[in-house]
């Protein structure tokens, strides 16, 4: 049933995305910490058979022994050093995001390439506990779809700037062709963020309302190739909304069972 994910593999087999997982960690060895290794070393171990790894924050953190907001902070490293590719999903029943894909990225000859001193072996961990396997996953085109499988997200662009406001800027410019929404959108953002933050037990969740903040821009643009969306912000304001409430009050993240219609502000 997984075999969707070989349309999500950069690699012709395993032993060339092992080699270029090994090569990101000598590479950023001084960038990433333990966490962020262990991360990499849990996507690259899900993808030994199909090349993708398709797995819930919850599941990584469970199984590395950290919490969910560090595991969403190693992700969003393992992107900005472009050793990762998130793949938003779409759950083809309920039409509602489910967890999302991962693959590693080839690794760049051109570039650089720095061996810290103290990474004379960087990739014993990932060397550990390999699953053999004799079939080799294809590389195949991202844009191949499935009967599993609804590809319907735009990609998000790598941002010029590493601030919410450029990413939001970012992604409306490359999908609605149009960022003058960029500002009033983030101003959404803060006034909801803020109202929660202000309380103590969510003070310290600001990259958690960044993530959410992103994932109702990507539900609003969405929405928008659907059917019109007379106002997009008051539907961004909407989903973000809901999204915060499923997330803090409801004890679930990136996990949800409601249609996107039923996102509607």
């Amino acid at each position: 049933m997984t075999t969707y994910l070989k349309a999500y593999s950069h690699f012709a087999n395993t032993q060339d995305m092992d080699e270029a997982a090994r090569r990101h960690v000598i590479r950023h060895w001084n960038e990433m910490n333990p966490t962020d290794r262990a991360v990499l070393d849990m996507i690259r171990r899900y993808s030994v058979k199909y090349g993708a790894a398709h797995l819930k924050h919850d599941t990584m953190a469970d199984k590395i022994g950290k919490s969910n907001v560090t595991v969403r902070r190693a992700i969003r490293k393992l992107e900005s050093l472009g050793i990762i590719e998130r793949i938003h999903y779409i759950r083809p029943v309920m039409n509602g995001l489910g967890a999302n894909i991962y693959t590693i990225l080839p690794f760049d000859d051109q570039a650089t390439l720095t061996t810290p001193a103290t990474a004379d072996k960087p990739s014993d961990s990932m060397a550990d506990g390999v699953v053999p396997e004799s079939e080799s996953f294809s590389s195949k085109s991202k844009n191949i779809k499935t009967h599993t499988l609804t590809d319907t997200y735009p990609a998000e662009p790598t941002p010029t700037s590493t601030t919410l406001f450029g990413r939001i800027k970012d992604l409306l410019s490359t999908t609605i062709g149009n960022s003058s929404l960029a500002r009033q959108l983030f101003g959404i953002y803060r006034v909801q963020s803020l109202r929660m933050m202000k309380f103590s037990i969510h003070e310290q969740q600001e990259d958690l309302f960044e993530q959410l903040a992103m994932q109702a821009l990507h539900i609003a643009v969405q929405a928008t190739k659907r059917k019109e969306i007379r106002n997009i912000a008051g539907y961004f304001d909407g989903v973000y909304r809901k999204l915060i409430d499923k997330a803090l009050f409801e004890d679930i993240f990136m996990e949800y069972d409601v249609s996107l219609e039923g996102f509607l502000y």
